[in-house]
């Protein structure tokens, strides 16, 4: 399955929304949706303060390319001592091993 770029650079284990923002993520986001000729997957991790840029670029990139059924799911991370490579860390289908959900979003 082919899937679309990433909304936000996935080499650094920093706030996503913001490239000038060094915080460590506290909130993954997953996008999950269709486009007609499959399924779309996107991901993102924010800081505290980002969490609602994050949420809001991931929405407008669903709508700006008119995917259907989209939902939105948020999970609170807590990588321990700020490790940014624990086993089971965030993959493009799942949330973190150490994670709470704490929002699912449908997005119409």
């Amino acid at each position: 399955m082919n899937r679309p770029p990433h909304p936000y650079p996935t080499h650094a284990h920093t706030c996503h929304a913001d490239g000038a923002c060094c915080r460590p993520p506290r909130f993954q986001a997953y996008l999950d949706a269709a486009d007609g000729t499959g399924p779309v997957h996107k991901s993102a991790e924010a800081c505290s303060d980002h969490l609602g840029d994050m949420v809001q670029a991931l929405a407008d990139w669903a709508r700006g390319h008119q995917l259907s059924g989209a939902e939105l799911r948020l999970f609170a991370i807590d990588r321990p001592g700020g490790s940014s490579t624990l086993p089971g860390a965030a993959g493009p289908d799942g949330p973190d091993a150490l994670s709470l959900a704490v929002s699912t979003i449908r997005l119409t």
